[in-house]
């Protein structure tokens, strides 16, 4: 099973939808609809979603295992039960790529909701402490300091930096370390 960072919290989503690039050069047309029941008079959302995939650019054209006919159910997307930041797909349509696709888009309909979600970690850094501004952002970590971004990081099977300037070991495992507690 293949599992993925996500921020998950119990909020009123909508039904969205956007074009998913395969892996083999096609696109489809995902649409996202959350799955919510209603418990002591509110709607709850426990971070699960249906997935619809439609060919876009030929619609009507041939099923096929890789390009689904009309509009094919593709898969759900779920948060583990024993961690919301964590998901998992249960389906076989989608490789793993793909699926990070729909972890970033349901990332950014969350952060656009609520804004990024952005935390300080003080690590040693220019011969002293200081502070760093982390910010999610889609599937990454935005690092910045003295208020420009200097790193991107992101967690594939393991971390790594994405983007920016090398960060110093100290600071990078401080960062990390942040994120995974504050995360867990």
């Amino acid at each position: 099973m293949s599992y993925r960072k996500l921020i998950h919290s119990n909020m009123n989503i909508s039904t969205s939808s956007f074009e998913l690039a395969r892996t083999d050069g096609t696109k489809l047309f995902i649409e996202v609809e959350p799955v919510s029941f209603e418990e002591d008079g509110e709607t709850v959302y426990p971070g699960v979603y249906q997935l619809q995939a439609t060919r876009d650019d030929d619609p009507a054209g041939k099923y096929t295992e890789d390009n689904p006919g009309d509009t094919t159910a593709i898969g759900t997307f779920a948060h583990r039960a024993d961690n919301k930041h964590e998901w998992e797909y249960l389906g076989d349509f989608l490789d793993e790529a793909e699926q990070d696709q729909i972890a970033a888009h349901i990332q950014n309909l969350e952060g656009n909701e609520h804004g990024p979600e952005s935390f300080d970690v003080q690590a040693f850094y220019h011969g002293g402490m200081n502070s760093f501004e982390v910010t999610l952002q889609g599937d990454r970590f935005k690092v910045a300091y003295d208020g420009k971004v200097i790193a991107e990081l992101r967690h594939n099977e393991e971390w790594e930096q994405a983007g920016g300037e090398p960060l110093e070991e100290d600071v990078f495992i401080s960062i990390i370390q942040a994120i995974e507690a504050k995360f867990d």
